[in-house]
């Protein structure tokens, strides 16, 4: 079996057990009173979970440069301070004829750990793999720039929460020296007027390759923003702008129109 394939079907297989086990637990610890004479745990087992929180959201698209996507984040707040955050796509190929189908994958595994206690700053692990891609693994501080307390405030009044994670150290097969800066941001639009029903989210980042792949000096930069609409319950309709350098000048730009699935917990 080839290693992506397995690496694949391994996160496919945990993402099952997350819906199957753990968030079915979160969301039964909700109701305390009920569960107590329901479900026989000790204290210490309902505090661990009571402790999990995160989301789970399933989007998919059509991009205009006409091949279909399928995107998983997870989101997992752990006890102790940890963090665990997944990404993936499942993409088709470029100017395909055939709906849904998938021949691509790209995927991003973060697990991140809390310094301080009042300090929003976190150390971050990744390991990133894709079709046709050198698997790489970084290292590197994740700084809540929202939650900074000279400029909370600020951002508050803004809803925005914005992070940023420099990753200066990278292990990967490739020659050179490679690192990358990845942000993060959300927020939520008007909501005085719409409550949580649209957002603006998205993600930008920079990759510095010097001299690895035969390229010297090059920066490409990978970007994606989408606008998120509630339709109903945990049901939103996005649309989402995407700009990636790696791939050739007539490919990097594109729309992706579709549905997302958001379940909290």
């Amino acid at each position: 079996m080839n290693k992506r394939v397995f690496y694949l079907i391994y996160f496919l297989i945990f993402h099952c057990f997350l819906l199957l086990f753990i968030i079915p637990h979160c969301f039964a610890l909700e109701n305390t009173q009920e569960n107590l004479s329901t479900v026989q745990t000790n204290s210490n087992q309902r505090q661990f979970f009571k402790n999990i929180h995160g989301y789970f959201d399933l989007n998919g698209y059509y991009d205009t440069r006409s091949f279909d996507i399928i995107t998983n984040n997870t989101l997992i707040d752990l006890p102790y301070g940890l963090q665990y955050f997944s990404f993936t796509n499942l993409l088709g190929p470029f100017n395909s004829a055939d709906s849904f189908t998938l021949n691509r994958y790209y995927t991003e595994q973060n697990f991140r750990l809390k310094l301080y206690k009042n300090i929003p700053l976190e150390a971050n692990i990744q390991w990133n793999s894709g079709s046709h891609l050198t698997d790489k693994l970084r290292f590197g501080p994740r700084i809540r720039v929202n939650e900074l307390p000279w400029i909370s405030k600020f951002f508050k009044k803004l809803n925005l929460i914005y992070a940023i994670t420099p990753f200066p150290l990278q292990i990967d097969h490739s020659k050179g020296y490679d690192a990358q800066i990845e942000q993060f941001y959300k927020m939520q639009v008007l909501p005085k007027y719409f409550g949580d029903r649209v957002y603006i989210s998205g993600f930008a980042d920079i990759n510095f390759l010097y001299g690895s792949d035969n390229r010297t000096h090059h920066h490409p930069s990978v970007t994606e923003t989408q606008l998120g609409i509630r339709l109903v319950k945990q049901l939103y309709a996005v649309i989402e702008y995407r700009y990636n350098g790696f791939l050739p000048t007539n490919k990097r730009n594109g729309i992706g129109l579709g549905l997302e699935y958001l379940l909290k917990f």
